[in-house]
């Protein structure tokens, strides 16, 4: 077990079964952890934290697929790409700043030959590296060395045919052989689904395919208006009535599947319009808008985001360490609460949500203050 002192208390973190969770000050005592000097305040409250709990990297920019939605405009490489030695660098550099885990992606990740040199690195580091991949290009011969991942996601959007639905081709036979792959080598393989207008009824029939399969989870992704995903958004995004369904969808099918279903932050308002426990959210980690806080987007070349779907900013990675409690680039998604126009000023999940996805808002609305547009409650207000 790994943890972290907070001045609420700690984020204790697990491998077997995975979980994170914020804590407060009893129970880090009744663990036999603490006290810290992060406890000398009478601010219990969870605000800035100490340092991300996860950092989601882009190995590199470099894909061979270029598919039309990509969120990164993925498929050359980014000209200053880190190598195998500044990479690990920055790995290290993470994990000194107490980060959990580092989410490696692209692009193509499988397309760097030092992958699992930095997979290794970030172990030794003691972060727990996870994996997004295509499969395209997976072999036996690699599936076999990605133990080294805590989790490896392959990108499905839908079953058989429906996998082209934004991608513009067929890849259910390339996904579903990876997955085979990795299943047989003995790796924690799931499906992470881009979720839009055209593949949410084939929700179901992705459930069953990944049940079937004995993968353990479905990260469900919201379609962003980012990379080239941006001028198709308006036709691919969920509609209100399938935004208000994705709760119960998701549960109803998550528990007949018998299958861990997942939600990415910029679905968290569709979550809170159904009223959850606040303490469960918090207790979970589960939290909105978190750029700059919870997490943090680097791009190939070390420049650093408040997450990866802004754009990046004029930081490096290797300057987080040193100015993570004073990061002016951040400091507009860290301080929107205080700031919430209505109705997320007078919402009770302001302080968990954080006005939604502020991505959407600055491609939607042209203006990343503003509350997420497709927010239900936003679009009951306007519509009020």
């Amino acid at each position: 077990m790994k943890y972290r002192f907070e001045n609420f208390g700690g984020i204790i973190a697990g491998d077997d079964p995975p979980m994170l969770a914020f804590v407060d000050r009893a129970f880090m005592r009744e663990m036999s952890l603490g006290p810290s000097s992060r406890w000398d305040t009478d601010d219990e409250s969870i605000g800035l934290l100490s340092a991300p709990t996860e950092v989601h990297i882009a190995c590199t920019n470099a894909c061979t697929a270029r598919c039309p939605h990509c969120y990164m405009d993925s498929g050359d490489r980014d000209e200053a790409e880190m190598d195998t030695e500044t990479f690990q660098h920055a790995l290290k550099a993470l994990a000194r700043m107490g980060v959990f885990h580092v989410a490696l992606g692209g692009g193509e990740a499988l397309l760097r030959d030092d992958l699992f040199d930095l997979a290794d690195c970030a172990r030794d580091a003691g972060l727990v590296p996870n994996l997004t991949t295509s499969g395209l290009g997976l072999t036996e011969r690699l599936a076999t060395r990605m133990t080294v991942f805590g989790q490896v996601n392959v990108s499905l959007d839908g079953p058989g045919p429906l996998s082209a639905v934004f991608r513009g081709r067929d890849t259910s036979q390339q996904a579903e052989r990876a997955i085979d792959l990795l299943l047989a080598a003995g790796v924690a393989t799931g499906i992470n689904c881009v979720l839009g207008r055209k593949n949410f009824d084939a929700l179901d029939g992705l459930f069953a395919f990944a049940a079937a399969k004995g993968v353990n989870e479905i990260e469900v992704l919201r379609y962003k208006p980012t990379g080239r995903a941006r001028d198709r958004y308006a036709a691919c995004r969920t509609t209100f009535e399938q935004n208000v369904r994705l709760l119960p969808v998701l549960r109803d099918l998550s528990a007949a599947c018998r299958l861990t279903a997942k939600i990415d932050c910029s679905f968290v308002p569709m979550l809170c319009w159904h009223d959850p426990p606040r303490e469960l959210l918090t207790a979970t980690a589960t939290y909105g808008c978190e750029a700059g806080n919870v997490l943090v987007g680097v791009r190939s070349d070390g420049r650093v985001s408040g997450c990866s779907f802004l754009p990046p900013s004029d930081l490096s990675v290797f300057d987080l360490e040193a100015t993570w409690t004073s990061t002016p680039q951040f400091d507009r998604w860290r301080t929107w609460p205080a700031r919430a126009c209505e109705p997320c000023k007078s919402c009770a999940y302001l302080d968990i949500c954080k006005g939604g996805c502020h991505a959407v808002s600055a491609a939607v609305l042209g203006d990343g203050d503003r509350p997420d547009p497709d927010c239900p409650r936003v679009v009951e207000y306007a519509r009020a």
